[in-house]
C-alpha cells in the first residue's frame, strides 16, 4: 500500500471517527477548547497532514546495541558522531561475521541479547518467525525528518501495508555496466542516458558479434527482476504491486526473453561450464574480465573493482548505466540492492532505538557521517578505506548527493547515473513476506524444478505456468502475514 492509499484511509477513519462523536454527543455544547484543541492521537498527523513530531529522547544514561554488517570502521565512526549528538546515550556495536549472520543473531535472540537495532539477511521471513521485529510506525510517521526520504524508500517496510517493522538502511541500485571501449572498436554508439529496455535488448543482440568471441551480456542481476519493475511499474520483483503478485505478465516474458537470448548465444557461457573453457581458454575466468563482453549486469558496489589494474590493464572501460526504463513505464522505479534493518521487539529503549537506526541508516545528519568517513578513513598502510561511497543517499538532499559525487570518478557517465537513480525498489527477499520461502519451496525446487533454468532447457513455457505461480506466492505471502500478525 502506497503512502497516498495509507493516508486516504487514515483520513476516512477520522472522518469517521468524528461523526461517532458528534452523534454521541449531539446535545454536549462544550467548545474544542475544553480539550486543549487536541483532538488527535499520538499516532495522528496534524490538520496539514504533517507529521506532529516525535517526543524528545531521553536524558537517562543508557547504552544501546547495534549490528550490521557493514565496515565495522564505518560503524565505528558513525557511533561515535552519534554519541557526540547525544552524550548520554552510548552506542555498543555487536560485531558478527556477515557469513551465517541470521545463526547469529538467532543465537543472541536465544540468550535475550538480540541488539537493540539489527539488520536481518536477506529473508525477512527469519525475524518474522522469530518475533524479531519491532513496531515503529508510530515513531517513522510522526517524525518530519522522513517526508526528506526518497519517495519510494517511504513505502518499504510496511509489510502488512500499515505496520512499520522494518525501514531501508542501504541502498545499492541495480548497475548495468557498459565496456565504452568495446562499443568504440565495434563501432557501435554508446546509448543515452535515457535508454529504453527495448533498447537494451536490442544493443544486447547488436554486440553479439560470434566471429569475434563476442558476447551481448553476462548476468549477475536479472532481465526476470528488472523487466516488471521497469516496464511494469511494480514495486517488487515478480509484478508486485504492494498488495498481491502478478506473474503473467512482464515477468513471464523476461523469463523467456532471457532463455531465448542464452540459447542464441547472446549470453556468455555460463562459469565453470566446458563452453566457457571453449570461449575463454579458462573455465573458471569471469567473464566481465575478458574484455568480450559488451555489458555487464551487475550492482553499483562493483564500480570500484572495475576501476581496478585487472580491467584497466587490459584495456576494459566499464561505465555504469541505471537499467533502462520501460517504454510505456510511469514510473522511474528501478531495482535496487536494499538492506533493512528494524528495532528490537524487546528493546527497553524503541525511541532511542529508532533514533539510531535512523542516523545510521537515513538521517541527514548519519549521511553527513558517512560522508565524512568515505573521505577520510584510511587503512593502516595509508589507502584509502572506501575508493569509492559505499552506497547511495535514502534521503533527497541535493547537497548531500553533490558531495557524494565528488567522491566517484570524472565523466558524465556518473552524472547521468546519479539523476537517474533516485526511485529505487527492493528485492522480494528482505522487503516482501514469504518472498524467499517462496523461491526456495516452489520457484527454485518445485514441480518445475529451477524454473528460469527449465525455460532455457525448452521444457517449460513461463507463460503456461505464471498463473499457477501467481496463486502459490500470494498464498506464501498470505501465510507469512498471519505468521507475523495473527
Amino acid at each position: 500500500m502506497t503512502r497516498k492509499a495509507m493516508i486516504s484511509i487514515l483520513s476516512a477513519i477520522l472522518v469517521l471517527m468524528l461523526l461517532v462523536v458528534g452523534c454521541n454527543n449531539e446535545d454536549d455544547t462544550t467548545t474544542p477548547s475544553n480539550n486543549d484543541g487536541n483532538n488527535t492521537s499520538e499516532n495522528d498527523t496534524n490538520g496539514d497532514d504533517e507529521p506532529a513530531g516525535l517526543d524528545p529522547l531521553t536524558e537517562e544514561e543508557i547504552t544501546l546495541t547495534y549490528a550490521a554488517w557493514t565496515s565495522h570502521d564505518l560503524q565505528f565512526h558513525l557511533a561515535d558522531a552519534f554519541m557526540e549528538m547525544y552524550p548520554n546515550i552510548t552506542v555498543d556495536i555487536v560485531q558478527l561475521e556477515q557469513d551465517g549472520w541470521n545463526d547469529h543473531l538467532t543465537n543472541l535472540a536465544s540468550t535475550g541479547d538480540l541488539p537493540d537495532v539489527f539488520w536481518y539477511m536477506g529473508n525477512v521471513d527469519v525475524p518474522i518467525r522469530n518475533m524479531w521485529l519491532g513496531d515503529f510506525t508510530e515513531y517513522f510517521e510522526n517524525d518530519p525528518d522522513n517526508d526528506n526520504l526518497l519517495d519510494t524508500a517511504y513505502d518499504m517496510g510496511y509489510f502488512d501495508g500499515e505496520r512499520k517493522m522494518a525501514a531501508a538502511a542501504a541502498y545499492l541500485p541495480y548497475t548495468i555496466f557498459l565496456d565504452e571501449n568495446l562499443f568504440e572498436a565495434q563501432n557501435v554508439d554508446m546509448p543515452s542516458p535515457d535508454w529504453t529496455y527495448t533498447e537494451m535488448i536490442e544493443l544486447i543482440e547488436e554486440m553479439t558479434i560470434p566471429e569475434q568471441g563476442i558476447f551481448g551480456y553476462n548476468t549477475f542481476t536479472k532481465l526476470v527482476t528488472m523487466a516488471p519493475i521497469v516496464r511494469g511499474d511494480s514495486f517488487g520483483e515478480f509484478g508486485w504491486d504492494g498488495e498481491s503478485y502478478d506473474l503473467t505478465g512482464e515477468w513471464a516474458d523476461a523469463v523467456m526473453q532471457h532463455a531465448e537470448l542464452v540459447r542464441n548465444g547472446n549470453h556468455v557461457p555460463f562459469f565453470d561450464t566446458d563452453e566457457a573453457e571453449a570461449a575463454f581458454g579458462d573455465r573458471l575466468l569471469w567473464a566481465a574480465e575478458t574484455g568480450r563482453v559488451a555489458m555487464q549486469l551487475d550492482a553499483w558496489w562493483t564500480v570500484d573493482l572495475f576501476g581496478t589494474d585487472t580491467f584497466t590493464e587490459k584495456g576494459i572501460k566499464w561505465v555504469p548505466y541505471t537499467v533502462p526504463r520501460g517504454e510505456n513505464a510511469e514510473t522511474l522505479n528501478k531495482p535496487a540492492f536494499i538492506d533493512f534493518a528494524s528495532i528490537s521487539a524487546a528493546t527497553d529503549h524503541p525511541r532511542e532505538a529508532y533514533e539510531l537506526m535512523k542516523f545510521m541508516g537515513w538521517s541527514r545528519e548519519g549521511w553527513e557521517a558517512k560522508l565524512d568517513a568515505f573521505k577520510t578513513l584510511e587503512h593502516e598502510d595509508g589507502r584509502p578505506m572506501f575508493p569509492h561511497p559505499d552506497g547511495l543517499p535514502l534521503i533527497k538532499d541535493q547537497d548531500i548527493w553533490d558531495e557524494l559525487r565528488t567522491l566517484l570518478p570524472e565523466g558524465h557517465y556518473y552524472d547521468d547515473f546519479l539523476e537517474r537513480a533516485t526511485h529505487p525498489i527492493p528485492l522480494g527477499g528482505a522487503a516482501a513476506p514469504g518472498f524467499s520461502t517462496f523461491l526456495d519451496e516452489v520457484y527454485f525446487g518445485g514441480e518445475y524444478g529451477d524454473v528460469e533454468q527449465a525455460a532455457i532447457d525448452g521444457t517449460v513455457n513461463a507463460h503456461d505456468i505464471a498463473a499457477d505461480l501467481t496463486e502459490m506466492i500470494n498464498d506464501y505471502y498470505h501465510r507469512a502475514l498471519e505468521e507475523l500478525f495473527y
